[in-house]
């Protein structure tokens, strides 16, 4: 393409203008001298010897050739005379550079050489060209558009304007206006009229020789004839011939010859309107892609009637204002029909907001991708650094831009008297991202291992294995995600991936560490499995590591889970803050690994509280994004798909929301074994962690994971299904179901059925995992109010007794306490509690019950919390509670379910 051209070219300028252009090296100095393309004495000077070249030249110089500069390729122009598509060639050539090159179409010999029957059918039209080619495969949609062979003989251009060997238009321009008329040749010569022969369309046989390639079709010989000038396949309908049956009848034919597509630029005048309308129809009718460029939109304060031969700049400037236009047209046509192998630029979000797949690009695409906007902010992926970058609208200058694409990529686009013309550089950007659409954040993917609509995707930071096909992180693939570069990683590597035998290695080890409950080896393994895959599972759960000194925790940590992922994670320290995790990962699917998350002070609680709250996040798959605001007014959205296993002493698991996500293990010292057997067990241990679980285990372990990623998916589904009937909780069988499926895939690369996970459920004993999970929050809130103790004021003495004890003894008086019904039932009235028809009335708004609840989750929301409770209800009346202004609503709860 053009621009990998002018990069090639970067640096060489003074020795191409020699070679092609016959330049002294005097004439490439930097002093006042004669110009090469307009003569004079001393109004030039060559005064740029790298990147793009530079000239300056007073009298022709600049875009409007009345006096700036310019670059080597708009000397070459100006010397040689030659178009910008020549040039290219040229350049091409002599550089020697191997890249795939465009369609060259071989052009016919001149109409005056030829002499043919008459053409009777469209069959015969086609077969006078080239056999009809098979039926065009769909991926060849992305947008090329095809090219003049420079070694054929010219085109045959200009009037009488040649159709065929035996159909021509002859112009005449007159006073009242430019007349066309239409010919035929017989056997008595050329006669006036069209014959009794269908016409093709001008150029017809160039036509059929365009195989996969778009075509450019204009309105009129002459504007076709320009293009032609500048190196492009162009063509017409006749005019005397351009009803929408028998274009039809053209288009079905370009179809049948395996042409991809037809841009179309209509006049910019209702004929024009009236034109395009009827090609449009014809188009659609036969099913040849065509897309509609009117001149009026693409070239402001173009006159009426005006098209490419009215439009301001020069040949090269107004075929870069088609291209772009037609590339744009192209990505709209593409996203109504979500057409994943003819997108040849990445897409963003449609206006109902899901992003729509974006496919492998094709080479020579302008070196940065416009994913959309949001707002202010407009979004690129520069193919120089795989990396998102978000620019406000005000920052489209020169030094932003240049971070999208090298300066000689402008240079060549928007020439300008001084070097860019920044301004229209940043209205053509406009223009590309308003097609594509808003940008949806929540597409941004990072490094980790993901699902993406049927396909594994690893992402390691510079580069994408999908399906195990590795590729760079700039060449996308069929997806509504953006995958955008970070710090490589090795991962798996080129690893072999760890067979049945080996990989149950990993969980034999595991088994050999002293747990308090056996299946707590079958968790972590099974944890160390999916750890590394999290961000392609549904629910991810995590582990709390609770251990006393001398139990193996540091080992476990460092040698065994720490080696098995290796770089695949992120580990840090207990005085580690919620934000840095966040912003660490940003859009990583990374696991995090936690050592001494002790909370002993009330800032490391709630620290730790913090980063429970984003494992919470992370657990499940859901749309929702951690959304934060910056100083400057911005929005950042995270979403964390992570796995998470925190170590310490002991847990900080407070809410039963975390104790559901958290599987809680602990290890124990081996106090059982004598001394010597003790120290036998870890030089055992010792040894084997040396040699078998190392950095090259722990990437085929990894690499294995990733290859049975489908399978481990259809296991955790299999083994979420049994453990929800075993425990008897869908949250029980989601955290336990998906741990076990990890395990599983350390045994067998086969998808487990039924009977098989319920076997290794029911071999291990589970009863104290159950009990950990705890009650739930309604249940914990009550007895946090049952619980709490009050000061009892009697006749003779001061005594304590806690909430229940106090409901008891209003439910059943008559007892040897001290306390009377009488004394309990004031006490309990003031703190907002009565006892009333068979029912504990708890306050909906008393503050001692906000005092009782204070520092727990439920001080706000008491009695939302406990009307969850079996037969809690609301209470339809206010209630009157001891003490004034103490009349509110409450929650009824049975006694009877206390």
């Amino acid at each position: 393409m053009v621009s990998d051209v002018l990069l090639a070219a970067d640096g060489h300028w003074p020795r191409l203008l020699t070679e092609l252009a016959g330049l002294t090296p005097e004439q490439l100095q930097d002093r006042h001298q004669p110009c090469p393309a307009c003569g004079g004495t001393d109004r030039y000077r060559w005064d740029r010897d790298d990147g793009p070249g530079g000239w300056y030249c007073n009298q022709c110089g600049g875009r409007e050739r009345s006096g700036g500069g310019g670059s080597g390729m708009d000397l070459l122009l100006r010397v040689t005379g030659w178009d910008f598509a020549t040039a290219a060639r040229h350049l091409e050539a002599h550089l020697r550079l191997e890249q795939p090159k465009p369609l060259r179409v071989a052009l016919p010999p001149p109409a005056a050489a030829q002499r043919a029957e008459p053409h009777v059918s469209w069959d015969s039209l086609l077969a006078s060209a080239a056999p009809t080619p098979p039926p065009l495969p769909k991926a060849v949609a992305a947008f090329h558009l095809a090219l003049l062979d420079e070694q054929a003989a010219p085109l045959p251009t200009g009037s009488p304007y040649a159709y065929s060997d035996h159909q021509r238009v002859s112009r005449v321009d007159r006073s009242g206006g430019k007349f066309f008329y239409a010919n035929h040749r017989t056997d008595q010569g050329w006669q006036r009229g069209a014959g009794p022969d269908p016409w093709p369309m001008y150029q017809w046989s160039s036509l059929l020789q365009a195989r996969g390639h778009w075509l450019l079709e204009l309105e009129g010989e002459k504007c076709a004839d320009l293009l032609i000038s500048g190196g492009f396949l162009a063509s017409t309908q006749p005019g005397h011939a351009h009803s929408s049956p028998q274009i039809a009848e053209r288009y079905r034919a370009l179809r049948q010859a395996g042409v991809a597509g037809i841009v179309y630029l209509s006049d910019h005048d209702e004929q024009g309107q009236r034109r395009a309308r009827q090609v449009i129809k014809a188009a659609a009718e036969v099913g040849l892609p065509l897309l509609h460029l009117p001149a009026g939109e693409i070239w402001s304060g173009l006159p009426a009637g005006g098209s490419v031969d009215d439009a301001p700049g020069l040949l090269g400037e107004r075929i870069s204002v088609i291209l772009r236009a037609a590339r744009a047209a192209h990505l709209r046509m593409n996203h109504a029909a979500g057409d994943c192998s003819a997108v040849s630029v990445i897409a963003g979000p449609t206006p109902g907001g899901t992003a729509p797949p974006r496919a492998a690009h094709t080479p020579g695409e302008r070196p940065f991708l416009c994913l959309g906007f949001d707002g202010d902010g407009y979004y690129y992926q520069p193919r120089s650094t795989g990396q998102v970058v978000r620019l406000a609208s005000s920052s489209h200058g020169g030094m932003n831009l240049c971070r999208l694409a090298p300066i000689a990529y402008w240079e060549t686009l928007f020439p300008s008297k001084t070097g860019v013309n920044w301004t229209a550089a940043a209205s053509d950007l406009f223009t590309q991202q308003a097609a594509v659409g808003i940008f949806d954040l929540d597409c941004l993917r990072g490094r980790g291992a993901w699902a993406d609509a049927g396909q594994s995707v690893l992402h390691l930071g510079d580069r994408l294995v999908v399906d195990g096909r590795s590729q760079p992180i700039t060449q996308p693939f069929c997806s509504r995600f953006h995958y955008q570069r970070g710090a490589a990683i090795h991962g798996p590597g080129d690893a072999t991936p760890l067979s049945d035998q080996e990989a149950f290695m990993v969980l034999s080890i595991a088994e050999r560490f002293h747990w308090d409950i056996p299946a707590s080896s079958l968790l972590l393994a099974g944890w160390v499995a999916l750890a590394p895959i999290s961000g392609a599972l549904s629910w991810r759960p995590h582990l709390w590591l609770t251990a006393a000194a001398g139990s193996g925790k540091s080992t476990l940590l460092e040698r065994f889970v720490g080696v098995l992922l290796g770089d695949f994670a992120l580990p840090v320290v207990g005085n580690t803050t919620e934000a840095f995790i966040r912003q660490a990962l940003r859009s990583d699917a990374l696991p995090v690994v936690i050592d001494e998350a002790e909370s002993n002070e009330k800032a490391d609680q709630q620290r730790i509280q913090q980063i429970l709250a984003l494992a919470r996040y992370a657990s499940s798959e859901t749309r929702a994004s951690i959304g934060k605001g910056s100083a400057a007014g911005e929005v950042q959205r995270f979403r964390v798909r992570s796995m998470f296993l925190l170590s310490s002493v002991s847990t900080a698991l407070r809410q039963g929301a975390d104790r559901r996500r958290f599987s809680q293990l602990t290890l124990r010292a081996p106090d059982h074994l004598q001394p010597p057997a003790r120290q036998r067990h870890w030089e055992e241990l010792d040894r084997d962690l040396e040699e078998q679980i190392t950095a090259g285990a722990g990437r085929r372990l990894i690499a294995r994971t990733v290859v049975l990623l489908p399978m481990i998916r259809q296991a955790v589904r299999v083994f979420s299904r049994v453990a929800a009937a075993h425990f008897g909780s869908q949250h029980q069988g989601d955290q336990y179901g998906t741990l076990l499926a990890g395990a599983w895939a350390l045994q067998s690369s086969e998808v487990p059925t039924a009977a098989q996970a319920q076997a290794l459920i029911a071999g291990s004993d589970w009863s104290t995992f159950q009990q950990s999970i705890g009650l739930p929050d309604e249940r914990r809130c009550l007895n946090r109010i049952l619980q709490f103790e009050l000061r009892v004021e009697t006749e003779d003495r001061i005594h304590t007794r806690n909430v229940g004890e106090l409901v008891e003894t209003v439910v059943t008086p008559g007892g040897l306490d001290p306390v009377s019904a009488r004394y309990a039932e004031e006490i309990l009235s003031r703190h907002g509690i009565r006892i009333q028809e068979g029912h504990l009335l708890v306050s909906n708004t008393a503050e001692a019950i906000a005092r009782i609840l204070d520092g727990t989750p439920w001080a706000s929301s008491w009695s939302t919390i406990l009307s969850r409770l079996p037969g809690a209800q609301p209470t339809t009346n206010s209630v009157r509670f001891k003490g004034a202004g103490s009349k509110a609503r409450a929650c009824a709860i049975p006694i009877n379910g206390l």
